[in-house]
């Protein structure tokens, strides 16, 4: 743990106030913070003075940069690190509200074993505390016995893939990593991989003319990296476009919003394409030089032909001309850019997604948008060595199987990507299909983020053996037969590579600001315990001594940017900062011969549409479902992981089913009445919420709340889980409707709604 110089009560009160700590935490907590304690003489001095220290954010993946002040040890205040341009120096709610996790009342202390061998919902897990060499030795010892009697492959791990976790999984010998990306970026990075070259995650709002955004929401999100260069744009004229059935924060800061059918923007972008050709308004000599357009030119124009803003406008609900006064405003009002990220309408919400995310990279090369001025940038990232880089395993084992339980191995660009499918693995373990599975390591998951959580609830109920790594009691936990406490993002040590506004090079710590709360351990060193227990040759340094997460750090971080662990901390931050600049990405890439792929010659080499051709969604309503289910995310709330925290509920207490008024006179719904959504899947009990920015066809309910596990002091029976309505599905299906990505089709659903 690395101090930073102590601030003064004036300047540590200034930041507080420029903050607003005090409008979101309370009065009575910043005065705790500056407690006062009279001397003898009887003035009042601060006493003891505070202690900063600068670290990253773990709330969500920006992994912003901040400083935690704290006092006798203990946490008292959280702020932006203002040297930090990634995020320059702003925390979003969730970011100061996350100072509460190390010392939540309900967070896992010690590890614990189950007494009960029922599992389900509402079953007492009974759980007695144990020690750490017993609960390390348990589960390493049961993972081995099924090992031995089953095969590796009957083991899954459901977890983020780690250094230390996938040290582990390939030592084992197991194909199973179960990851969340079919519910979040799959699409993206599987259609941007195979036409671009790259994940995309950069976007020069500032010197946009023009911004469009089907879907893309993030500022209704509480992204501080992308609020903050989208907000830039806004202040100097840019025009934004907002194409969304639902008002959100973005459209109320649109120019305009343009209203439709929830999974059709793929029509509105395919009659954009359209426009664009026909009328010779693309960027010719970029196009020329960094796509193969001119290959295939003919293709491409025959393709698009038929696909015209009258045919869309049937399909969208949005008048052709619109239609085609954006596509044109698009092309002529450049520097211009669509963005696309995570759970908008192109990444994996339709049964069309990927083809709209492929629509979209054809619309933004042919304007020029594409690693340029006022567009959408390669990341420059920083190659830091790897666990295998710095301590070399011996050979892995091969598993039994190529096959992996959630299917991948049968999609073979996701395959390539290595990212893993959540939808598809309930019915796999209950069908056994390809192979029994018998054992799982969880972590970082939670139940209640799966499609059907319900059928998985199910289906973990038939495994011999569950272990679970976690901070707080989940869902997940109370399936577990082991559980290991986690430590917070303020308790462990590591680094954070830049994505989100990796303009350059980027480097922020990640250290402890407190010790370790209770008997909690960090998770690589969980990982690394069980593998010393299971695997301990893959867990050795050259010398035959067993290596440290402490040890990989350090020298991770030495043969990456040239600090020690120390250095960074002292910093905060490490970066390479350099000027943009344009095309020069594309410029490499075009010599080498890879240019961006409008005509999709990768998809078309695996059977896949080389172009993206018109798709519906996959459910339409019916005289029974005869609404479509809209999904979002609360600015204040990050997944199922923020929905125990009191600070946060203060401000948005519980999800709810929010309706246009005249839907809900028609079905005799009033404001804040309890209503059943209900889907083919399942149904949920929710509050009704009146709002006349919806679609007068659609209902909208946030994610992350719906809590079973009782443990979970604040969180328990707070509204409703969206994914009770989302269908699991089958590989099969995957592949039946020729998407190579795997995505979920979260939104893909119609459900009706009736009084409770």
């Amino acid at each position: 743990m690395i101090k930073m110089a102590a601030e003064t009560r004036r300047e540590f009160l200034r930041t507080t106030a420029s903050a607003g700590v005090i409008g979101l935490l309370g009065e009575k907590a910043v005065l705790n913070a500056l407690k006062l304690i009279p001397p003898a003489g009887g003035k009042p001095e601060v006493f003891p003075p505070l202690e900063s220290y600068y670290t990253s954010c773990g709330v969500c993946h920006s992994q912003c940069g901040i400083r935690v002040y704290v006092r006798n040890g203990i946490i008292k205040f959280l702020e932006g690190n203002p040297g930090d341009l990634h995020s320059g120096g702003k925390i979003c709610a969730k970011g100061i509200a996350g100072g509460y996790l190390p010392y939540a009342p309900d967070r896992l202390k010690y590890p614990l074993k189950r007494t009960n061998p029922e599992k389900g919902i509402d079953v007492d897990p009974k759980w007695v505390t144990i020690s750490w060499d017993e609960a390390l030795d348990t589960a390493a010892g049961k993972l081995n016995e099924i090992k031995e009697k089953y095969g590796p492959q009957s083991i899954i791990f459901i977890s983020q893939p780690t250094s230390f976790v996938e040290r582990l999984r390939k030592a084992l010998g197991s194909p199973n990593r179960i990851t969340h990306h079919d519910t979040c970026i799959i699409t993206h990075v599987v259609v941007e991989k195979f036409t671009i070259g790259a994940k995309l995650w950069i976007y020069d709002f500032p010197n946009s003319k023009y911004i469009l955004c089907f879907g893309w929401d993030q500022p209704s999100k509480g992204k501080v990296v992308l609020t903050r260069r989208f907000s830039e744009a806004k202040r100097r004229g840019a025009k934004i476009v907002v194409v969304n059935p639902l008002v959100t924060l973005m459209s109320s800061q649109a120019d305009e919003w343009i209203s439709i059918v929830p999974g059709t923007d793929l029509a509105f972008a395919l009659a954009m394409i359209n426009v664009i050709l026909d009328e010779n308004l693309y960027d010719k000599d970029y196009v020329e030089k960094y796509t193969n357009f001119k290959d295939y030119e003919d293709e491409i124009r025959n393709w698009v032909k038929d696909y015209t803003p009258e045919w869309a406008s049937s399909i969208t609900g949005v008048p052709a001309e619109t239609i085609r006064r954006i596509a044109r405003e698009f092309a002529t009002s450049k520097p211009s850019v669509i963005p696309i990220h995570k759970r908008d309408p192109p990444g994996p919400n339709y049964a069309n997604s990927w083809k709209l995310c492929h629509a979209i990279i054809i619309l933004n090369a042919l304007v020029g948008s594409i690693d340029n001025v006022g567009g959408w940038l390669f990341t420059k990232g920083v190659k830091i060595p790897s666990l295998d880089k710095v301590f070399p395993p011996p050979s892995y084992p091969e598993p039994p199987t190529s096959e992996d339980i959630c299917g991948r191995s049968k999609l073979p660009l996701l395959n390539k990507v290595k990212l893993g499918i959540f939808s598809t693995l309930a019915n796999n373990i209950l069908s056994k299909n390809p192979y029994e599975v018998k054992a799982a390591i969880i972590y970082k998951y939670n139940i209640l983020s799966f499609p059907n959580p319900k059928k998985l609830v199910e289906a973990l109920k038939k495994l011999d053996f569950i272990v679970s790594i976690d901070i707080l009691p989940s869902e997940a936990v109370q399936m577990a037969d082991i559980v290991l406490p986690d430590c917070t993002y303020l308790e462990r040590a590591g680094y954070s590579v830049r994505i989100f506004n990796g303009w350059y090079p980027q480097v922020s710590v990640i250290q402890p600001v407190i010790k370790p709360m209770f008997d909690c351990r960090s998770a690589d060193w969980i990982f690394c315990e069980l593998g010393r227990r299971l695997v301990p040759d893959y867990f050795k340094k050259q010398d035959g001594t067993f290596f440290t997460p402490t040890e990989y750090l350090e020298a991770a971080l030495r043969n990456g940017i040239g600090l020690s662990f120390e250095d960074l901390a002292q910093r905060g931050l490490w970066s390479k900062p350099g000027k943009f600049e344009p095309l020069m990405t594309l410029e490499s890439r075009a010599k080498a011969g890879k240019r961006i792929q409008i005509y999709g010659e990768t998809f078309k080499k695996y059977g896949y549409d080389p172009l993206p051709s018109w798709q519906p969604r996959k459910e339409k309503p019916t005289a029974e479902y005869p609404l479509y289910l809209i999904i979002t995310r609360p600015p204040v709330h990050r997944h199922t992981k923020t929905t125990d925290n009191p600070h946060l509920l203060e401000l948005y207490p519980e999800n709810v089913a929010v309706i246009h008024p005249e839907t809900a006179e028609k079905f005799g719904i009033r404001d804040l009445e309890e209503v059943w959504v209900e889907s083919r899947t399942g149904r949920i009990k929710i509050k009704a919420k009146l709002f006349e920015g919806i679609r007068k066809d659609c209902i909208c309910v946030s994610h992350g709340f719906g809590h079973w596990s009782k443990g979970l002091i604040y969180g328990y029976g707070r509204g409703a889980n969206d994914g009770d309505l989302i269908p699991d599905q089958t590989v099969d299906e995957i592949i039946t409707r020729g998407d190579p990505t795997g995505a979920c089709c979260m939104s893909d659903v119609c459900v009706k709604v009736y009084k409770a």
